[in-house]
């Protein structure tokens, strides 16, 4: 299937365990979408995935908040 990764492959290029991957499709906050093949096997989109992987792996910046003051 050509434009599709094994979770094999998709565990590869974001640096985690396969687990991982059938955990995130089973996710429904992971926007990843799994096709299985005739034979049962499980593909998923690599514009999707990069997607993923980009997305997961853009840190996330939280403001620091002030000190609260202490009513002295």
């Amino acid at each position: 299937m050509e434009g599709f990764l094994t979770v094999a492959q998709v565990a590869e290029r974001a640096e985690v365990h396969p687990g991982s991957v059938y955990r995130w499709l089973d996710d429904p906050d992971v926007p990843l979408t799994k096709h299985k093949t005739a034979n049962g096997r499980v593909r998923i989109p690599e514009a999707e995935a990069d997607a993923w992987i980009k997305r997961r792996n853009t840190p996330v910046v939280v403001p620091a908040t002030p000190p609260a003051p202490t009513g002295s």
